[in-house]
C-alpha cells in the first residue's frame, strides 16, 4: 500500500468517526452535518483507492465528481456496491449543503449503513484486506488487544456474530477494564503501604474504598463484580483520548461481559439469556468492532504522544553511605525506615530539598534481588536518604 493511501484512509477515518458521532445523536441538524462529513470521508477513500491503482497517472482525478469517482473504480474492475444508495446520498448532501434543507435522521442512518458496507467491500477489493483490517494491521500496536480484534474481524467474515462480540469485549477488557478490576486486592494487607500496593496490583483506577478486602468480601457475588468501573474517571480518560463517551458505553452495553484474573487464566463469560437472539446480530457486531478499533486507536495514539523524562537512576552507594539511615520524610527527625545495605539494589528517582533548607535528600527505593518480585516489609523499602556533603 502506498503511504499516501494510508494517510488518506486515516484522514477519512477521522471524518467518518465524527460523522458517526453526529448521526448517532438522532437530531436533524446533527444528522445533516454528519451526512455532509460522511460524504467527504467517502470521497477521500474513493480518491485514495484510485491513486493506489495508479489511475491518476492516466486521468486527472481532481475535477471528478463523487459519482464519477464511483464510475472510475468500476472501470478498474472494483465495483462499488450499493452505488445507487451512495449516489442518492450525494444528491441529498447537495440539497442540504447548498439549499439549507435538513435530512431526516432515519434516512441518514440508512445512508451511513450502506456506506459502511460499501467501503469495506471496495477497500478489500483494491487492497486485499478490509477497511477495518487496514487499521488493525497497519496502525494498532501489536499486542493481545490487536490479536483479539483480528479474531473478531475473522469471526465477522464467518458470520459468527456472538463470538465476534465476545472477542471485541475481550479486547476492551485487556485495554481498559483490567485497570478497574479489584480481584487482586482480596489479599491486600491493611498494614502494608497503600502506595506499594498501587504499584503491584491491578485495579488502580477503581474507587479507593472498593480496593478493600472487607468491601470485596461483602459485595462481590460473581467474578464479574470484580470489575468496578469508576465512570467519572473513565469519562475523563475518554475525553483525553478523544473518544465519544456514549460510544464507549455502547461497547459495554452491546457486548457480553468477560473476565479473567490473569493472562494465563481461561476467560469467563456472562450475558443475559435474551442477548444472543436479540443483540448478537451482524449490525451490532460490525458496529462494535468498528467502535472498538476507533477507541483503541485513539487511546494508543494518546499514549504514544505522551513524553516522560527518565525517572529512575541506578544507585550504587559509596562506602560512606553504608548503614546510613533512610528516612520516611525529608527530615532527620522522621522515622528511620531502613539503613543502606550491600544486600539491596537501590534506585534513586529525584533529588529534593529537605524541610531544613540546608539539607538535600535522594528519594530512594531498594529491594533484595534474590527475592524475585518485590514484596513488602524488609524486602522492599522506600524513603529519603540524606545527601552527604562532598569530601566527607
Amino acid at each position: 500500500m502506498k503511504s499516501s493511501t494510508l494517510h488518506s484512509l486515516v484522514t477519512a477515518r477521522a471524518l467518518y468517526d465524527e460523522s458517526s458521532r453526529l448521526i448517532s445523536a438522532g437530531d436533524r441538524h446533527m444528522s445533516t452535518a454528519g451526512l455532509i462529513i460522511l460524504q467527504d470521508a467517502l470521497e477521500i477513500i474513493f480518491l485514495a483507492l484510485l491513486i493506489e491503482l495508479d489511475v491518476d497517472e492516466q486521468k486527472v482525478l481532481d475535477s471528478k465528481s463523487f459519482d464519477e469517482l464511483i464510475g472510475e473504480l468500476g472501470k478498474t474492475g472494483h465495483r462499488v456496491i450499493k452505488s445507487g444508495t451512495l449516489k442518492a446520498m450525494n444528491k441529498q448532501r447537495v440539497i442540504c449543503k447548498h439549499y439549507g434543507q435538513l435530512a431526516e435522521p432515519i434516512t441518514v442512518k440508512t445512508y451511513a449503513e450502506a456506506a459502511s458496507v460499501a467501503v469495506e467491500e471496495v477497500v478489500r477489493s483494491v487492497l486485499g484486506k478490509g477497511y477495518q483490517e487496514v487499521f488493525l494491521v497497519d496502525l494498532l500496536h501489536d499486542g493481545e488487544a490487536k490479536s483479539l480484534l483480528i479474531d473478531a474481524s475473522r469471526m465477522l467474515d464467518e458470520e459468527r456474530w456472538f463470538d465476534a462480540l465476545v472477542a471485541v469485549r475481550k479486547s476492551v477488557f485487556v485495554e481498559i477494564e483490567i485497570d478497574y478490576s479489584i480481584h487482586k486486592w482480596i489479599d491486600a494487607s491493611d498494614e502494608l503501604d497503600l502506595a506499594f500496593w498501587m504499584f503491584t496490583r491491578s485495579g488502580h483506577k477503581a474507587h479507593s474504598w472498593k480496593r478493600n478486602r472487607v468491601w470485596i468480601e461483602e459485595n462481590v457475588r460473581t467474578p464479574f463484580d470484580y470489575i468496578q468501573v469508576d465512570h467519572e474517571k473513565l469519562r475523563l480518560d475518554a475525553m483525553e483520548w478523544g473518544v465519544n463517551t456514549a460510544e464507549l458505553q455502547n461497547l459495554f452495553r452491546l457486548t457480553p461481559q468477560v473476565f479473567r484474573p490473569d493472562a494465563d487464566s481461561p476467560w469467563q463469560l456472562s450475558y443475559e439469556l435474551d442477548f444472543p437472539p436479540n443483540e448478537a446480530t451482524a449490525s451490532n457486531a460490525r458496529y462494535c468492532l468498528d467502535r472498538a478499533i476507533s477507541v483503541l486507536l485513539r487511546k494508543q495514539q494518546h499514549h504514544t504522544a505522551r513524553r516522560f523524562p527518565r525517572k529512575e537512576v541506578q544507585f550504587d552507594p559509596p562506602p560512606v553511605y553504608l548503614d546510613a539511615p533512610v528516612y520516611s520524610k525529608a527530615r532527620q527527625d522522621s522515622e528511620v525506615v531502613h539503613r543502606i545495605s550491600e544486600e539491596f539494589v537501590y534506585t534513586v528517582t529525584a533529588r529534593v530539598s529537605g524541610f531544613d533548607p540546608g539539607e538535600d535528600y535522594y528519594r530512594i527505593s531498594g529491594h533484595i534481588p534474590k527475592k524475585g518480585e518485590l514484596g513488602g516489609g524488609a524486602d522492599w523499602v522506600a524513603g529519603y536518604l540524606l545527601i552527604q556533603p562532598r569530601g566527607d
